[in-house]
């Protein structure tokens, strides 16, 4: 008969307790907003070293050379807007080339990342400008 083997305290020290342990460290660590799955829409806003900046939804994976951003926003003159907001913002895609949703940047290229407040004018413009956009696609 096969009798059940008794679990030694070590073991359960050193395969559960310890990883759980510094699970919980790096996750005190961590920034629970910057999290993928956590909160509301994250818009970040790229710098880039000639000046451009852009905004939108970041994809960043750390051994690419490029970072990604998708659901693009960049500055327009705020001077031919139809809202009241004082920045004015054009969605990638509608230039001549209407280039496809995402773009590629080189990481040598940008100057500096930022999460964008969604109280801040540049997210109001978002928001107006996907407004629009909506309102022009259900007529």
């Amino acid at each position: 008969m096969i009798g059940r083997r008794r679990v030694e305290p070590a073991f359960v020290m050193r395969w559960l307790a310890v990883p759980a342990l510094v699970g919980a460290l790096a996750a005190a660590a961590l920034d629970p907003a910057a999290l993928p799955f956590a909160g509301t829409e994250r818009i970040s806003a790229v710098f880039l070293l000639d000046g451009q900046a852009y905004f939108g939804h970041l994809d960043d994976v750390p051994w690419s050379g490029t970072m990604t951003l998708t659901d693009v926003y960049y500055f327009n003159d705020a001077t031919r807007t139809t809202t009241d907001l004082p920045v004015a913002l054009v969605k990638r895609g509608s230039e001549l080339h209407q280039p496809a949703d995402g773009l590629h940047i080189r990481r040598e290229k940008i100057l500096a990342v930022e999460r964008v407040d969604l109280a801040s004018p540049v997210a109001q413009a978002i928001a107006a400008q996907r407004a629009l956009e909506r309102s022009a696609a259900a007529r």
